[in-house]
């Protein structure tokens, strides 16, 4: 279909593209998680998660959840995944691997 505006012929599509609705909407969380995996794909940190340290308290069930949301963050440059990294540890749920150059919990002998 054609339609003259000011002069100017345009085309104009008959299939406008489905508006938003909250069934079709995408969700912000969506959004987070798809640039999150591509620069994870990359082996990137994410620009969208926040990397500072948790503010209070944290649960073991959320320690997980920053470890895996921050899986490509190095522990030394990102405070979430260090302050998830040692509540794990403290609760001897995870240990510091002696292959990287870190000691196990209870295993260093001082000579």
């Amino acid at each position: 279909m054609e339609v003259a505006m000011w002069g100017l012929q345009r085309d104009i599509q008959d299939d406008e593209p489905e508006p938003r609705t909250a069934a079709n909407a995408v969700t912000v969380q969506e959004i987070i998680d798809r640039i999150s995996s591509e620069h994870e794909a990359e082996g990137r940190p994410s620009p969208v998660l926040n990397h500072a340290a948790p503010r209070g308290p944290i649960t073991v069930d959320y320690a997980r959840i920053l470890m895996r949301q921050h899986r490509v963050c190095q522990r030394d440059e990102c405070p979430a995944k260090r302050a998830a990294f040692a509540l794990l540890v403290e609760r001897g749920i995870m240990s510091p691997s002696p292959s990287a150059g870190q000691l196990e919990p209870g295993r260093f002998r001082a000579s």
